[in-house]
């Protein structure tokens, strides 16, 4: 049965690459084709993606989106164009499928988005589907509009622990904005059961320079839960030099201790040396 009919280009190898990935059973596969059809940066590409979002497949509409989503490094001429296909296809379609590839292709050229479109993306703040909540945080990421900004708050605290590290991270690190629904949302993920989670919202607070961060900060290390990440966050994070006393007493306490792990030991020792350098 032949399945690439329509979509007939001069190149015989984009034609075979995009016949695999659409057949492609694996993601790893599916994704291996649009990072090869990627790299042909032309007009007649172009052409040829948009032609695949306008058919009635929904597997060539998502290779069309896939492949011009990150199609070369100045999308400038085409975006406009794109982002038009893309909140139609939003406004209008229930695949789930279909809605995470346009929101995640939203999310690498987000810069262009406009006050217009972020009534369109709040419908998929309550979605059902936490793919689909998660594919809308990916989109939000390190944009500074306010209805963002409060979809990210939202998403932060969602009941899946996914969504709600990423729009921790976020809200924490991607974005300038400060007020305190944010701090509160931060202050609040800074007790996560994850360590990811806590981390991201810990490097959040501290980076707004907000005085319980500290106190968060000092009660990780007396925890003695030996994670790696605490030593990432006070290396990510403004005066973070002010808590070498606290880590080289900790160092003290547990440099000869066997029954710790001698790479977190290292790690601990290499944070302090960073931080003194950068004091």
């Amino acid at each position: 049965m032949k399945i690439y009919l329509k979509f007939k280009m001069d190149n015989p190898d984009i034609n075979f690459l995009i016949t695999k990935a659409f057949k492609a059973k694996h993601n790893n596969n599916y994704w291996n084709q649009i990072i090869k059809l990627r790299t042909y940066v032309n007009d007649e590409m172009i052409s040829e993606c948009f032609e695949m979002i306008d058919s009635d497949d929904v597997k060539f509409k998502q290779i069309g989106i896939d492949v011009l989503c990150q199609l070369g490094n100045n999308r400038e001429s085409f975006v406009e164009s794109l982002f038009d296909k893309i909140f139609k296809i939003l406004r209008t379609t229930s695949d789930e499928n279909l809605i995470c590839t346009s929101l995640f292709a939203i999310g690498h050229n987000n810069q262009y988005l406009k006050t217009k479109h972020f009534k369109t993306l709040e419908q998929f703040k309550n979605s059902e589907s936490k793919e689909i909540r998660y594919a809308l945080t990916f989109s939000l990421l390190g944009v500074e509009n306010y209805k963002a900004v409060t979809m990210m708050i939202k998403l932060a605290q969602d009941r899946s622990l996914r969504v709600r590290d990423w729009a921790t991270f976020g809200l924490g690190t991607q974005i300038e904005c400060d007020d305190e629904e944010i701090r509160h949302v931060l202050y609040k993920n800074c007790f996560s059961k994850d360590h990811q989670i806590r981390h991201e919202a810990i490097k959040g607070l501290a980076n707004r320079e907000d005085k319980r961060a500290k106190a968060v900060i000092l009660q990780e290390l007396k925890s003695e839960s030996y994670e790696s990440i605490l030593f990432d966050t006070i290396l990510n994070i403004k005066h973070g030099e002010q808590y070498i006393p606290d880590l080289m007493a900790v160092y003290d306490k547990v440099r000869d201790d066997k029954n710790i792990n001698p790479q977190w030991i290292a790690d601990l020792q290499n944070c302090i040396e960073i931080l003194k350098i950068n004091q």
